[in-house]
């Protein structure tokens, strides 16, 4: 099975600015690239996946390449041309994809067609939807250099697929995936971990009930004061503050994935319990 794949762009003999073929071919180079590695990630290969080129033909302008030397296989090399093969028919129906949903269908059915590529239907894969979206916006640029009539195609000796040349990606690649952000006010008994004793830098606390360990900048000066210069107690290992505090959650596109609690922000401070307390304070889901 052979375990080289190639991108071939028919063009037009007479076809003004030639050299947008060149600039196109490395467009789509570099999309085959992001696509190796965003499939390399998803069956959780910790390598980076590269290309080099071994020919290319100018007949039609075809770029023969081949993975990098010790690294990728044959297996893997063909389950990429099999799976850029699913996803470029995908696009033969349409011309236009934008929103957060068409990418996530793209990807959720590619998901399903690696179960059935008989590459190894024993591998779960799960498909990066940042990372493919950046990628389709690389195939679009390239598109964008081929003229009519002009046809380009990926493949390799056992899989291969021509592109829909009218189609573009149009999403805001900026905003896409980046999960949803909420700003929370809570009230709750914080361990100290870190307590700063001069200056204004970040406290480390823990609340055992969140199951969460954070920084965060104490806005309650004269606590701060009053604590810095002695007038409070020391803190000790079993001592917490029954503290009101506003923070952001930050929820990835990725259910796979946990939230993250970022900007933490002390507003209140009522009071030190010496010993600790049972009272129970749960993040949001």
């Amino acid at each position: 099975m052979d375990a080289n794949v190639f991108i071939r762009i028919d063009y037009k003999k007479d076809r003004s600015n030639p050299s947008q073929l060149f600039e196109a071919m490395s467009l789509y180079i570099s999309a085959y690239e992001q696509f190796g590695q965003l499939l390399a990630k998803s069956i959780d290969v910790k390598q980076d996946f590269k290309f080099h080129l071994e020919d290319v033909q100018i007949s039609s302008i075809k770029a023969k390449l081949i993975q990098s030397p010790s690294f990728i296989n044959k297996f893997f090399i063909n389950r990429v041309a099999s799976a850029g093969s699913n996803i470029f028919s995908q696009l033969i129906e349409t011309d236009e994809t934008e929103t957060e949903e068409q990418v996530d269908q793209l990807a959720a059915n590619l998901e399903e067609a690696l179960l059935h590529d008989g590459f190894g239907c024993e591998i779960d894969s799960h498909i990066d939807r940042k990372a493919l979206s950046h990628m389709l916006g690389t195939v679009s640029k390239a598109n964008n250099l081929i003229q009519k009539d002009e046809v380009v195609e990926f493949g390799s000796s056992v899989y291969s697929q021509s592109i829909n040349t009218k189609w573009r990606f149009v999403g805001d690649l900026s905003t896409m995936f980046l999960g949803v952000k909420e700003t929370i006010t809570a009230r709750d008994y914080l361990y100290v971990k870190i307590a700063i004793n001069e200056g204004k830098q970040l406290w480390t606390f823990k609340s055992a009930k969140m199951n969460k360990t954070f920084t965060a900048r104490i806005l309650v000066k004269d606590w701060v004061k009053n604590y810095q210069s002695g007038l409070i107690s020391p803190i000790g290992p079993k001592d917490t503050l029954l503290t009101e505090f506003s923070y952001d959650l930050y929820k990835p596109y990725d259910k796979r994935k946990t939230a993250e609690i970022r900007n933490v922000k002390i507003t209140k401070i009522d009071y030190i319990v010496r010993g600790g307390s049972d009272e129970q304070f749960e993040i949001p889901a």
